[in-house]
């Protein structure tokens, strides 16, 4: 029989979870835990099929899921915190998908046995903390430096696994020019970019992502493209370089979308592991605080809005790009 098992002290209270679960078998508590969080807990355990997407889709890590086949005689974990994140609980709002990106990260480190080689690069931003949930090396990086440091780390020591993890303000604002020649010289690292169309620790102001007509703190009357420019596509910029890459662009707003995001940034760093070339995985994360939205408005706004204009797939893939730039998607 399966069993879901919520820590509930590191519960959030976003409530993901519980909307994710196809059998309603999660709902949120009444009381409330140490931090203060209404927290979510399962109400109708005898109906979980063990599907584990409440686990999946858990920003804070916080589920554990158990499982019994028929004929065993010991339940056996199908779900747990992979070995390459700490059990430090994350500073990141309620409901903030940046720890699910954390997780399918160390997910796949542990999948390809990287975690022993690998150093991570954190950025200036919400992410800033990174080394904190990673269990593996970690640098930080001045403002958008990241790749710079990234290329140094593998240039001096090439059979190390180096990933930047950085956020739309920290690559495509201040960094730009460092990601996008980072790229054309084909730096053999990953980058995984965190794209939630806002600055979301200084304060929720227009980053270069802010959507048209999309209201920031410092947009009050809403993006204005004729004064301030369009939003950078970076996944489609990148991919028009000649130079051989991996550039692809997921999301984080639905379980199914979480499993495909996972599979990008596998292939990612499967690239990186096989020496071939450099490769960025954009992320559609979702910002619930800036955005003055619950987390399951949220989540819809991302789909309604982010999507049309961020189309999700892959841009460039070394295995079909030959001499020339991959077709870009478009809007």
């Amino acid at each position: 029989m399966p069993e879901v098992i919520i820590d509930r002290d590191r519960c959030k209270g976003c409530g993901l979870c519980v909307d994710a679960c196809p059998k309603d078998v999660l709902g949120m508590s009444t009381d409330i835990n140490a931090k203060g969080y209404f927290y979510s807990e399962a109400q109708r355990p005898d109906d979980c099929i063990g599907c584990k997407t409440c686990a999946i889709t858990c920003p804070d890590v916080a589920i554990v899921v158990k499982n019994k086949r028929k004929g065993e005689d010991e339940e056996r974990v199908v779900f747990q915190r992979p070995e390459s994140l700490t059990e430090n609980i994350t500073h990141y709002c309620p409901g903030c998908t940046h720890g699910i990106i954390h997780r399918l990260v160390a997910e796949v480190l542990d999948e390809l046995g990287l975690r022993e080689r690998t150093v991570g690069v954190a950025p200036v931003g919400c992410a800033v903390l990174a080394y904190n949930y990673f269990n593996c090396d970690f640098l930080e990086a001045a403002h958008g430096r990241a790749p710079a440091f990234a290329t140094g780390l593998k240039r001096v020591r090439p059979d190390l696994i180096v990933f930047t993890y950085q956020g739309d303000g920290d690559l495509a604002s201040i960094g730009g020019n460092e990601i996008l020649h980072a790229a054309n010289r084909g730096e053999k690292f990953t980058t995984i970019f965190v794209n939630n169309a806002i600055y979301g620790m200084t304060g929720g102001q227009m980053a270069p992502t802010t959507l048209p007509n999309q209201v920031t703190t410092t947009s009050p009357m809403g993006r204005n493209v004729e004064e301030v420019g369009y939003p950078l596509r970076v996944a489609e910029l990148l991919s028009t370089l000649r130079t051989p890459g991996y550039v692809a662009r997921q999301s984080v707003h639905t379980p199914k979308n979480i499993i495909r995001t996972k599979q990008a940034i596998k292939k990612a760093f499967t690239y990186q592991m096989e020496g071939r070339c450099f490769s960025l995985v954009e992320v559609l994360s979702t910002c619930p605080t800036n955005w003055g939205k619950t987390t399951r408005e949220a989540c819809t706004w991302l789909e309604e809005n982010m999507i049309p204009y961020y189309p999700l797939g892959e841009f460039k893939n070394p295995d079909s790009d030959a001499d020339t730039a991959s077709d870009t998607q478009t809007a």
